[in-house]
């Protein structure tokens, strides 16, 4: 067990040549979360620095964990990559009118997240630069912003990092570098995890696709149905229900992987997110917020549901499209098969009725989770308002 003294760095420590600037970044982060639980006078004042601080925290979390297990992140896109590689060069009509699409669905999910995020990042950048250049007074004067007799700026007010160091580079460019890292790392993280499950459901679409085709072409191009046997129909129809269970077996197992990866920071976002949620709920009606404030926590709000939707909706549609599985195989023409083909085909359709599910450490990924999270907030932004009007 460690004791505290244990634990503590020697002054010089940070003076390091080698490790002393991830220190010295360490420590600003640190001061940073002090400012933001050291607390405001106003309500208001303080819900963006909150939401903000909270978010960087979220997301650091994800980027710690996608580090400590790089090797499967690289892992799974290595897979993903050269599957999608493969499907290119085999895929008929239908199934690259299924990849193409998948493909403009990931840009639009992408773009529904990262614009709202981009345009307010570019807000604060344009508050900075017009006060910068005509109002310097109401940006290099900390101790009148302390004071209430000037207002600071937006960037300063989302990134308060010139009231913990009094320095250029950290106190003004340190929020710029902050808010253009933020504006990037956070929609791009969670859009880049939802982009591998909508892999894993274009697998899954293919592959039922392929199951009520059951052409056994795809294994040999050079196959004339019309001249086989029976017993050479039934051999090559053996070899495409095997290919068929070792592809669903190959997707079971990249799900498996991708849920390690994803479970410790969506539960982080369940619990931090539901009560960032609650409390900017409670800010927007007890305080007096202005219109900028207004327009950052409604942005806030949005990004915040917006990740904890695409988690659940898109585990929902890889659980909805395997559980098709099942009836694919049943729509196959099963009745045409020789006796051994409809066993084996049995024993396919209970293994395919396995359930298939995405868990987050304690609570399943799926649209009744999100319904949840979104009551719960309300109700705990009930009890608070409740309580404050009491």
């Amino acid at each position: 067990m460690f004791k505290v003294k244990d634990l503590l760095l020697s002054p010089t420590t940070f003076d390091d040549p080698i490790f002393g600037t991830h220190l010295r970044c360490f420590q600003c982060c640190a001061l940073m979360l002090a400012r933001v639980f050291r607390g405001y006078e106003n309500l208001n004042d303080g819900a963006t620095s909150y939401a903000t601080a909270v978010q960087y925290f979220a997301v650091s979390i994800a980027t710690f964990n996608a580090y400590v297990q790089r090797g499967k992140v690289i892992s799974l896109l290595r897979v993903a990559h050269s599957d999608i590689q493969n499907l290119m060069l085999e895929a008929d009509n239908r199934e690259m009118e299924l990849l193409v699409a998948t493909q403009a669905y990931t840009r639009t999910i992408t773009l529904l997240i990262w614009v709202p995020s981009v345009f307010a990042g570019l807000m604060a950048y344009s508050d900075c630069i017009y006060r910068t250049l005509f109002l310097p007074k109401s940006v290099f004067n900390v101790p009148a912003v302390r004071r209430g007799e000037e207002h600071p700026i937006l960037l300063f007010q989302l990134f308060p990092f010139g009231e913990l160091c009094d320095n250029f580079v950290v106190g003004y460019l340190g929020p710029w570098y902050a808010l253009g890292l933020g504006i990037t790392t956070i929609p791009l993280w969670h859009t880049f995890i939802t982009c591998l499950m909508k892999y894993v459901n274009l697998k899954l679409q293919i592959l039922n696709k392929r199951v009520e085709e059951m052409d056994i072409t795809r294994l040999n191009s050079k196959l004339v149905i019309g001249r086989l046997t029976a017993s050479e129909l039934t051999f090559w129809q053996m070899q495409l229900f095997k290919e068929f269970v070792k592809e669903q077996l190959r997707i079971r197992k990249f799900v498996q992987e991708l849920q390690y990866l994803i479970c410790i920071p969506v539960m982080a976002d369940f619990i931090i997110f539901s009560v960032l949620m609650c409390f900017l709920f409670f800010a927007l009606t007890v305080g007096v917020p202005s219109k900028m404030d207004y327009f950052f926590m409604f942005i806030y709000l949005f990004v915040m549901a917006g990740i904890l939707w695409i988690y659940h909706w898109h585990a929902t549609l890889i659980v909805e499209c395997h559980d098709e599985l099942s009836l694919a195989y049943f729509s196959c023409g099963w009745y045409n098969f020789e006796m051994p083909l409809q066993r084996m085909l049995v024993f396919m359709m209970m293994h395919a009725q396995r359930p298939m599910k995405m868990r987050a450490l304690l609570v399943d990924l799926n649209l009744r989770t999100f319904i949840d999270i979104g009551r719960g907030a309300y109700s705990y932004f009930n009890l608070l308002r409740s309580s404050h009007l009491y």
